[in-house]
């Protein structure tokens, strides 16, 4: 590498230190003809991808990554991106192509929990039992895999194992909130509402934007649940996910059920502020308005 090209990664390091990722991707432009091929050239860029939210270029980047180095890590790296953008059949061919090749220990726990993801994504769950049953030749299941295998088992109507798997996934990882959640939700369809609310608790606990949690805990308040707490808790999430409009529209009706009106009222202009086109929360202003039901 030439010293001004040297230089410039240099520079463009520093950038990326300092969170300058305009300036950053200004100075890769100016050598991306030349260093294309380049791995520290394409690392870095895909780090200024990624602190630009440019996910589908990233995602370009990360590929030629793994054409040029041909290693394990790299390919998870691509799947692990397709999978975030949502691409599940592009990340599932990577996952199959991984699936021939001999991973290192690290590797195969991170490629087989990716796996489990993409197949319970696509409700396969007899991919979902292959996948372990590999895994599982030459390892102990984790957490995520007990959990996986929890849904699974309610595929086959089996809620009694399927308690167990979750319960074992907590114990393994006392923080994976999704067990807690999954633990809560099966626990008050067997009408344990007592205890479903305590795993939920534990939960959202672990993880305050847990979505599925926040919409369940939502449901139930109107059953008789504390207001407060879920309000606290709708009102966290939002800060963070200020247009979820869904989780938006849970918080507006506990708002107005609350009679906590003009909170309910500046949620719902901030929602017609964003998106002035979407007739949803015109809608629900109406109603507002009216005093009738949302």
């Amino acid at each position: 590498m030439i010293p001004q090209k040297t230089m410039v990664l240099g520079l463009v390091e520093q950038d990326i230190n300092s969170g300058r990722y305009s300036q950053a991707m200004k100075r890769l432009v100016s050598v991306s003809v030349t260093m294309s091929k380049d791995l520290k050239f394409l690392s870095l860029l895909c780090l200024v991808q990624k602190g630009l939210g440019d996910n589908a270029g990233q995602i370009k980047t990360l590929e030629a990554i793994a054409d040029i180095t041909k290693t394990h890590v790299a390919y998870l790296d691509f799947m692990s991106a397709l999978y975030a953008e949502g691409r599940l059949n592009e990340a599932l061919d990577v996952g199959l192509y991984l699936q021939e090749e001999a991973l290192s220990d690290v590797n195969a726990r991170y490629h087989t929990r990716m796996m489990v993801r993409i197949y319970l994504e696509f409700c396969d769950y007899e991919g979902v039992n292959e996948i372990i049953g590999l895994y599982c030749q030459d390892h102990e299941m984790d957490d995520l895999m007990n959990w996986a295998r929890g849904f699974v088992k309610l595929a086959e109507g089996d809620q009694n194992q399927a308690v167990d798997y979750f319960r074992r996934a907590v114990e393994i990882n006392p923080s994976n909130d999704q067990a807690w959640v999954s633990l809560a939700m099966i626990h008050d369809e067997m009408g344990d509402r007592e205890l479903a609310t305590a795993n939920l608790e534990r939960g959202l606990d672990v993880n305050p934007n847990n979505a599925t949690g926040l919409k369940m805990m939502a449901k139930w308040q109107r059953q008789g649940a504390n207001t407060e707490n879920v309000l606290n808790r709708l009102n966290y999430y939002m800060k963070t996910h200020s247009f979820d409009e869904e989780m938006s529209i849970c918080y507006i009706q506990l708002l107005k059920e609350s009679n906590a009106i003009d909170e309910a009222r500046f949620e719902v202009e901030k929602q017609i502020l964003n998106d002035p086109t979407n007739t949803v929360f015109a809608r629900v202003k109406n109603d507002l308005l009216e005093g009738t039901g949302l």
